[in-house]
Order: structure tokens, then C-alpha cells, then sequence
């Protein structure tokens, strides 16, 4: 089944965006625009010319038509290049661009080597600009079911064709050219403007296009998707006053006033119902594509979208699943809480038991259904990211917010691509506040790429940026993070933490910037920002903290009460401001707010008679939290009489930049002045300490024998390492526990 209403649907409606290289110069479209056409031909024509600005390739060098770019002869808009033909490389390139003809096109493959080679080398550049894999399926841009492009991904391409030099855009200016005796016009003609120094059009009717205006020295570049001509893309890139009315499009959204579930599906997705007859009642209250969702939130009257395997694999490409999803729920025992089946292939065994919407792909409505209903949100979105901190802050969120308001958050650690997708689907009216946190992989290219863009945030918060995850490099990290704030709202907030490291600080805001959010910032250490520390009271079992905040004095108690943890505090409030909220009126509920249960966690145990204070902190570690978990160590072993111990184990997941990562922990554990130091793996060996009291250990029983037989009565012991399994440093604190009697706390 193929689609055939795309064009009409509100996702691709007509949608433009105007930039410069420093920002976006409109209104950011509502929603979530996508169009079916590709960008893979944009990929190329902007890597052929940054090749030739650096001396790669050469204009005047010959370009020599394949077998493969014959094949196109017969094709729409093909300039009938024959296998073997010769042509040079300036006019190839503005053949391709000016006729967006197919066969010059994929001619220019052969610059690369081929396909295959080329397609290489465009993933490259597409990881680099962050575009999704479901926007490069077409190798000359065409039109495909499956393809999918987002107006923030033509935004990025955009962009980089204005880094390029004037004189590379000579080569995109639409122009006639003479091949074979006939002459071919340029699809479209923009010369009565002379300030428009490019243009690249696509699409069966030039539907879509970027120009490039240069006025004053500066140059412009003007976006237009799913126009229903070139005259009418044209109009609408040249009309400065162009804005869609929202309330125009999103009425018909309205489920459940005029119009029935059942009906609305029929009327604006690709689909039909397998057996009418059993659906007349059809009620859906939840939206899901796994079964982890309906457990974990215990749904009733679920629609289930079952995704293919090649789906499901694009969506977590390690994954070795190889079956439809209608298998595995064929035999779940959550059937009966499923009220609504939507699948690109029927079950014929559940025909007459639960109603099914078939749809040509199952992946494909999922994502345009999440699109529509964040687009019909009333309530407040607030995304989080960042290196460490992004589930404390989100735990703090929902621990203020939860007694006045229902909230739709992350269910434990379900924070990478699939989970995030899948809780975008859960969006809706029946939810005040949605919280999610997301690691970069919520945020990288495959399948539709960017999750962010489905949100729709009215905040979006970056907690640090730094080593945690750094096999993939700090600055690729920090790049993936930052896209968080693509999917914010005309208007919205970027709340940043001011003390992440300036190299890595400056793009973050400088991409916040470039979206036009208003900019909120929080610091233990500035005074020129938003929300910053003015005092601190430390206590055995507690800190009292003041803030001052938007110019408001702010005074509260955190027993989960690190450094990291007050910073999580501060962007709380600011989030809370951004959302229309009154931080001091929500501030006395952080004296009873704790994190997850291995984060600073105390658990009182008695060993030999002596009673001992355990700090679990072993929920998770970066660089940057064991630092702050050092720090916190300092300020409180002063409250006990015993030993002060301190216990750290390695931080996975860094790579080849694990020694040069752990040496940052060398002052800190100099300054620490613990009475032992325990220290487990191999890049502890590599660093240099001040005292005698440090000690390697090979394993997690040795740590624990000598935690033991260093214990006095009242000492204090801090434990940090890394969940990981290869770590697995919370088991130093469970042997600990099992050798004691436990007391109270956090058990």
C-alpha cells in the first residue's frame, strides 16, 4: 500500500525558515516539518565544493557519465548523458543543480569512486552535521515511502553552503546550458533578483528549495519546504511576513470533541481497519510501541505499534531481534490490555479480538503521530541532556512538581534512542508537565534522526558537559548534546550550567543563540549569571543553600547535598521560572527530596562493634562526578571521630582517554586528606600522590578487607565507581552490608 495523502497531511505542510551563518532570522516553525524528499544530492554538491575549495577536486577536470548515470537517461529532467560521455566538472555540478537532473547527478558519484564510496563519504559528512540515516535513502534525493527529511536537517545543510565562498556559490547560480545540440533551461529562473547569489531547487515541481541572498555583504539563506510549486516556493521565501496560523491546522487534531478515535486514524494517517465490525468502541488512553511501557505504567486500553525488524534494528542498530513485533505480541501476556493493534502487516489470528489499523509502515506512523500529538501539547515540555546530573535533575523536577501537577517522565534509566521514542508517543493532554531526560544517543542520526525534534520543549536544560562517555571524544559529545535545543519552542528557554569549561561552554552557547532561545545560566562560581550561589552551610546530614535567583533570594536544605546535586538544584528552579512557576513557593520540598537509591546514599552499618557511616555512591560515575563526590567527602568527614575512608573505583567507558582522564583526579585526592585511600583499577597505578595512605587494590574483596581492618568506631566511608559491568563497584558496598548488622539508613 502505498501512501497517498502525504501532501495534505499538516506534517508536511508548507514550512520556511531564514538564516544567516550567526542565526535563524524568522519565526521557527511550529511543530515538527518534515518532507519525503532527500538530501543526498545537497550532501554532495556542498562536499564536491568544499573539495574544490581545498584543492581536492578542480573545475575544469572531467567528469565521465557511468553505465549507472546512463541508466537515467529516460528520467525526469535527465539531460540524456550516454555511458562513456565526458563532461567537465563546473558544468556537471551546475547541470545537476540547475536542471536537478538525475543522471549528472549520480555521474558525480564517479568523482568518488561510485556509489558505495560515495555514500561513505557522505555518512561522514552526515555524522558531522547530525542528519538522520531515513533522509539519505535515495541516492539522487527522489522521493521515497520510507524517506524522511526534517526542516532542521535541510536547517544544517543550509548552513554549511554558507560557510562556503562566494565564489562556490557561482557554481549553484541557475544557468542554461547547451548538451547534445538541445537546450536545457534552468528549472527555475531567479535572475531578476540580483541579490540572490544561488539557489538549489528539488522536488517533482521545485517544491522545495534553499536560496542564497547576499545584501550589504551579508548572505542569507531562505528555506522553503513542501511548496506546491516553484512559483508558490518562490512566493513564499520571498514573502518576510510568512507564518502559518497554528489554530489553523491543529483543529482537526482534537480527538474525542467532534470527532472519534477510530476516525480521526482513517481521516489523516495512511491506513484502514482490518475488521470494522469490532471497532465501534474503540477507546485508546495510552500509545506505545514496547511492553515495558504498559508494565511499567500498568496501561489498560493501549494502541501498540508493532514495528517491522528492520525498524526495530533502526532504532537500536546492536539489537540481534530479526521478527516482526506482531509476533511477539501474538504471545504477550499484556494482550488483554491492548484495546488497538497498529501494524504494516495483519495478524490474522487477533482479527476478530482486537481491532487492527494497518498502515504501509509502522515506523513511519509512529513518528508522525508523536509529531502531532507534541504539536497539540497544552502542557509544559521540559528536556534534559548533559555529561552527568540529567536524572537528578530530573528526579528534583518531579519531586517539586508532583504534588500540583500529573507528570509524563522517563521510567528508570529509559533515556537512549528507542526508549525516548517511544515515550514521545505518550504525549498528551492528560499530562501537565513532561519531563525527559536524554543521553546523546537520544540525539544522534539514526533512523529519523533527532529525537528532540519530536518534543517541542518549552525548556531545555544542559547539566555539564565533560568526560562521562568520552570513547566517542568530549567534543563529539558535547557537539550530540546541543542538539537538544533544535527541537525547543519560538520563544523558549535554554537553561546551562556556567560552570561547564569554556571551550566547551562557547558553542553550547553560541547554538542557543544561533536558535534565538533566551539563555538562563547557573553557577557554584560566577556572579554574572542567572541563578548563582551566594552561601552554603554544610551539616553531617544535610547543606543549606542560598541562591540568588533572577534577583530573588532563596534559601533551602539538600540532604542529597554535592556539588553536582546543588547545580541540579539551580537549573531545577530556573526550569521552574521558565515554565510560569514561582521557584519559592516549590523550595521547601527539596528538605525531603533524595536521588536514586546509590546516589550519596547513606547506610549506617555496625562491623566489630564499631558503627560506621556508609556513603553508596556508586549509582553511576564520571570524572566530573567523582570530583564533586571527592569534594563532598571533604566537607563532611569532619563530622566524624572514626577513620575518614575514601573508596573510588575506575570510571568505565573512556577509552583511550582513561589515564589522561583519571589524572585530572590527582589534586583532588591529594587535597582530600583521607585517612586511607582505596583505589581500584589500573589507572589509579598511574597517578601520584602526596601520602604513603593510598593503596591499589586488584579486587573488590580486597577492597572490602581493608575497609575492615582500617575501620574504627564512627569513621566514615565514601564509595564511587561505576555501575558498568565491568565494574560493577556497587558491590563493594553489598559486601560491606552483608558482613553488618544495618542499622537505618538507605538500606
Amino acid at each position: 500500500m502505498k501512501p497517498n495523502n502525504l501532501e495534505v497531511l499538516p506534517f508536511f505542510r508548507p514550512t520556511r525558515l531564514t538564516f544567516t551563518k550567526e542565526r535563524i532570522t524568522s519565526k521557527k516553525p511550529e511543530g515538527n516539518r518534515g518532507s519525503t524528499w532527500g538530501i543526498v544530492h545537497l550532501l554532495l554538491y556542498y562536499q564536491i565544493l568544499k573539495d574544490i575549495e581545498d584543492g581536492n577536486l578542480f573545475p575544469d577536470q572531467e567528469v565521465l557519465f557511468s553505465a549507472e548515470a546512463a541508466k537515467e537517461y529516460g528520467t525526469l529532467r535527465s539531460t540524456n548523458g550516454l555511458a562513456g560521455e565526458v563532461r567537465l566538472l563546473k558544468d556537471v555540478i551546475n547541470q545537476a543543480v540547475s536542471l536537478n537532473a538525475p543522471d549528472c547527478i549520480v555521474a558525480l558519484f564517479e568523482l568518488y569512486g561510485g556509489w558505495e564510496q560515495t555514500k561513505n563519504k557522505l555518512r561522514g559528512l552526515s555524522n558531522l552535521l547530525n542528519v538522520s540515516v531515513y533522509s539519505r535513502i535515495a541516492p539522487t534525493g527522489r522521493k521515497k515511502d520510507i524517506q524522511l527529511t526534517n526542516i532542521y536537517d535541510y536547517y544544517k545543510i543550509g548552513r554549511a553552503f554558507l560557510s562556503l565562498s562566494k565564489s562556490s556559490h557561482y557554481y549553484l547560480k541557475n544557468r542554461s546550458h547547451l548538451i547534445h545540440g538541445k537546450l536545457f533551461e534552468p528549472q527555475v529562473n531567479l535572475t531578476y533578483d540580483a541579490t540572490i547569489l544561488s539557489s538549489i531547487f528539488w522536488g517533482t515541481n521545485q517544491s522545495e528549495c534553499l536560496i542564497f541572498k547576499e545584501e550589504k555583504g551579508k548572505l542569507e539563506c531562505f528555506l522553503v519546504i513542501n511548496g506546491k510549486n516553484e512559483k508558490a516556493v518562490v512566493d513564499i521565501a520571498s514573502n518576510n511576513d510568512f507564518y502559518l496560523d497554528e489554530n489553523e491546522y491543529t483543529s482537526f487534531l482534537d480527538v474525542g470533541k467532534d470527532i472519534k478515535y477510530k476516525d480521526w486514524l482513517v481521516k489523516n494517517f495512511d491506513g484502514y481497519f482490518l475488521n470494522k465490525k469490532i471497532i465501534e468502541d474503540l477507546e485508546v488512553d495510552h500509545v506505545t510501541l514496547d511492553e515495558s511501557y504498559m508494565r511499567a505504567g500498568k496501561w489498560n486500553k493501549v494502541a501498540f505499534i508493532a514495528l517491522s525488524a528492520p525498524n526495530y534494528r533502526s532504532l537500536i542498530p546492536s539489537t540481534r531481534q530479526n521478527i516482526h513485533k506482531n509476533e511477539i505480541l501474538k504471545k504477550s501476556q499484556l494482550l488483554d490490555n491492548v484495546s488497538l493493534i497498529v501494524t504494516d502487516r495483519p495478524i490474522n489470528e487477533l482479527k476478530d479480538r482486537i481491532p487492527q489499523f494497518i498502515v504501509p509502515d509502522s515506523l513511519f506512523f509512529a513518528y508522525q503521530y508523536a509529531s502531532y500529538m507534541s504539536e497539540i501539547y497544552n502542557g509544559k515540555f521540559i528536556a534534559i541532556t548533559g555529561s552527568v546530573g540529567k536524572s537528578s535533575t530530573r528526579l528534583m523536577l518531579r519531586h517539586l512538581l508532583q504534588e500540583t501537577d500529573k507528570i509524563h517522565e522517563n521510567y528508570r534509566y529509559t533515556n537512549l534512542h528507542y526508549p525516548t521514542f517511544g515515550l514521545g508517543l505518550e504525549i498528551n493532554n492528560n499530562y501537565d508537565i513532561s519531563i525527559f531526560e536524554c543521553a546523546g544517543a537520544a540525539m544522534n542520526v539514526i533512523s529519523y534522526g533527532n529525537n528532540s525534534y519530536l518534543w517541542r520543549a518549552n525548556v531545555a536544560i544542559i547539566t555539564a558537559i565533560g568526560s562521562a562517555h568520552a570513547l566517542t571524544g568530549i567534543e563529539r559529545n558535547m557537539f550530540i548534546k546541543k542538539q537538544i535545543f533544535y527541537g525547543v519552542k519560538e520563544g523558549g528557554y535554554a537553561v546551562i550550567n556556567g560552570d561547564i569549561e569554556k571551550k566547551y561552554l562557547t558553542p553550547i552557547l553560541n547554538t542557543a543563540k544561533e536558535l534565538n532561545l533566551n539563555i538562563l545560566q547557573y553557577s557554584m562560581e560566577r556572579k554574572d549569571v542567572d541563578c548563582r550561589l551566594l552561601r552554603r552551610d554544610v551539616q553531617k546530614d544535610n547543606t543549606i543553600v542560598e541562591v540568588s535567583l533572577l534577583g530573588k533570594e532563596l534559601k533551602f536544605s539538600l540532604k542529597t547535598d554535592s556539588d553536582g546535586q546543588i547545580q541540579n538544584a539551580m537549573a531545577t528552579l530556573l526550569a521552574i521560572e521558565c515554565i510560569g512557576y514561582s521557584a519559592e513557593n516549590f523550595v521547601e520540598r527539596f528538605a525531603d527530596y533524595r536521588s536514586f537509591e546509590r546516589i550519596l546514599a547513606p547506610v549506617e552499618i555496625e562491623i566489630n562493634n564499631m558503627k560506621v557511616t556508609l556513603i553508596d555512591d556508586t549509582h553511576n560515575s564520571s570524572i566530573e562526578a567523582t570530583m564533586n563526590g571527592i569534594d563532598y567527602f571533604s566537607s563532611k568527614k569532619k563530622f566524624y571521630d572514626g577513620e575518614a575512608i575514601l573508596v573510588l573505583g575506575e570510571v568505565a567507558d573512556l577509552g583511550n582517554q582513561t589515564n589522561e582522564q583519571h589524572k585530572r583526579l590527582e589534586p583532588y585526592i591529594n587535597a582530600a586528606s583521607a585517612d586511607k585511600v582505596f583505589c581500584l583499577g589500573e589507572p589509579f597505578k598511574h597517578l601520584e600522590f602526596q601520602d604513603e595512605n593510598v593503596m591499589h587494590c586488584e579486587t573488590r574483596e580486597q577492597i572490602v578487607s581493608e575497609i575492615k581492618k582500617s575501620l574504627k568506631d564512627d569513621s566514615f566511608v565514601y564509595i564511587k565507581g561505576s555501575l558498568n559491568s565491568g565494574v560493577e563497584f556497587y558491590k563493594v558496598v553489598d559486601m560491606l552490608k552483608k558482613e553488618a548488622n544495618v542499622l537505618q539508613k538507605g538500606v
